[in-house]
């Protein structure tokens, strides 16, 4: 059968990024719904005989497997439901939707997660974390994380309000947490109080292993020998890396906290109803994402370093040259120093693991900070809401890795959920979907376009709503929308080659519905 290229050879070019190329392509739409068979191209990059980087053509077969459906991990439950109001508000139901597809393998990403944290015999509505986390260099960091992040972050909240904990990692692995029916967030101090909670996350992570080995005679035929024994489960979350986001969410008292270190992002859907019935979804960004490329990173890591260190902290966009988000957890490459790292690593790395050298210029490390920028927000819950004039209510909160805006806008995805929950199934055509579902735009960062480190295409497929699930439908939108032979083509190009057209992508989505007689959201425009 004759192959169909998805990439003509005509239409490639590459953009330069670093250490490696990201493809720039074009392709022409299909949009049936069978699947294809035969092959199609993609240009790769490898070296000749002689050492040089040359293209070539790399002919692929369509998979029978490569659709979302058998692809991407789907997780949901409800997180809170409350069916008998009380105290003259109404009820509430909170619900946890995400999915993960991953373009590493094995994937780099943590698993979305969102933990529900009830107050001990208490009627107050709980604090729920949610978070998602972007592995780098391995999936170790991220998986260390996992369940940890949130929970730690809880146990220093309780610790900071009185509520003791002697051993808080302990606590974590061995305990579920419940909350004293008298504590509540001190929602003046909760910036600092998160940054410290992070700072000591990573403190556990990346500085374990110097800090126990501090005092002791580590060239010591006898102290090496025991090296690996002691330390070899901690070295890995330390030696890869991980960016995180989390939303620490106060039902009760209805005012939001999200902790972003590193380029996830997060962003709020609020309903913003007038007295006739109508609306529109109002978009809230909620992060800032923090990489090399950002001036206002540049600008903060050339003042941490001295002077004759500057010209070396970031270059073509990337921290020390080499590392782009500028702020995640582990990464001990840019916070050891070179001597600590060629003394130690060798030793304590898996023997199939050769130890990367320290970066060029490690001259004041550390490079990279886990410590993270904190937003705020009060907010109404559609259950809290009045009757009296504009409502504005906050009815979702999507959390997700930087796969997903690499391909979405926040604008858009807003527009996506908010269609999703109003009902809209049928597509909407490309350039249509906020004039069919009106959205507008409130503290939008420069973040809101595809950040400007991806593999950007023109999108050329319209908006698909065929999807029950909130996490799949970002997912199916961000890889092609309607047209299933483009996403069929980005799932049959095997790891490592599809992490030039796709990276892991993690998404949750955190839905906040009020009684059952509350109508949705209507607007005027025809869907």
């Amino acid at each position: 059968m004759q192959s169909s290229r998805l990439l003509p050879r005509a239409a490639f070019t590459v953009l330069a990024a670093g250490g490696g190329t990201y493809a720039y392509y074009r392709y022409s739409k299909r949009n049936d719904g069978h699947l294809k068979e035969g092959t199609f191209s993609i240009t790769i990059s490898q070296r000749n005989v002689e050492g040089k980087v040359v293209k070539a053509v790399m002919d692929l077969p369509y998979l029978p497997d490569a659709t979302l459906e058998k692809r991407v991990k789907l997780f949901s439950r409800t997180l809170y439901s409350d069916a008998s109001p009380y105290h003259g508000r109404g009820g509430s139901l909170i619900k946890f939707h995400a999915a993960q597809l991953n373009s590493n393998d094995p994937v780099e990403d943590m698993e979305p997660e969102a933990t529900t944290y009830l107050y001990e015999g208490s009627s107050r509505r709980p604090i729920i974390v949610a978070a998602v986390a972007d592995g780098h260099s391995g999936p170790f960091t991220s998986a260390w994380l996992k369940g940890r992040l949130s929970n730690l972050t809880m146990l220093s909240l309780l610790n900071s309000g009185g509520f003791g904990v002697k051993d808080p990692l302990k606590e974590v692995e061995t305990s579920p947490i419940t909350l004293p029916p008298k504590f509540k967030l001190d929602s003046n101090r909760m910036s600092t109080l998160i940054k410290t909670a992070w700072e000591v996350v990573d403190d556990i992570i990346t500085w374990r292993i110097p800090r126990e080995l501090n005092g002791q005679d580590i060239r010591n035929e006898k102290v090496l020998e025991t090296l690996g024994a002691r330390f070899g489960d901690q070295i890995l979350p330390a030696y890869s890396g991980a960016c995180a986001l989390a939303a620490i969410v106060d039902t009760e008292e209805q005012e939001m906290w999200v902790a972003c270190t590193g380029d996830c992002r997060a962003v709020a859907g609020f309903w913003d109803e007038k007295p006739d019935g109508s609306g529109v979804w109002r978009v809230d960004v909620l992060s800032e994402d923090q990489t090399a490329e950002s001036p206002k990173e540049v600008a903060r890591l050339i003042k941490e370093h001295p002077k004759d260190d500057s010209a070396d902290v970031v270059k073509v966009g990337r921290v020390l040259g080499n590392l782009q988000p500028s702020r995640a957890f582990g990464d001990l490459r840019y916070k050891w120093g070179a001597d600590l790292q060629n003394f130690l690593l060798p030793k304590l790395l898996p023997p199939n693991m050769r130890p990367r050298p320290p970066p060029a210029k490690l001259l004041t490390p550390p490079y990279v900070t886990a410590s993270p920028e904190v937003q705020h927000r009060k907010f109404t819950l559609p259950s809290s809401a009045t009757s009296d004039g504009t409502r504005s209510t906050l009815r979702f909160l999507i959390l997700a890795t930087d796969g997903l805006w690499d391909e979405l806008t926040s604008t858009n995805a807003v527009a996506l959920v908010g269609g999703h929950l109003q009902g809209q199934r049928n597509s909407i055509a490309n350039q249509n979907l906020t004039k069919s579902i009106p959205t507008i735009e409130e503290n939008m960062t420069k973040t809101s376009a595809p950040l400007p480190h991806a593999a950007k295409r023109v999108r050329h497929s319209d908006w698909s709503f065929k999807e029950e699930s909130l996490g799949m439908h970002l997912i199916r939108n961000a890889l092609g929308g309607i047209d299933n032979t483009l996403i069929q083509q980005h799932l049959s190009i095997p790891a490592p080659y599809s992490r030039r057209y796709r990276d892991d992508i993690s998404v949750l989505v955190l839905t906040f519905e009020g009684d059952e007689g509350l109508e949705q959201p209507k607007t005027r425009a025809k869907l």
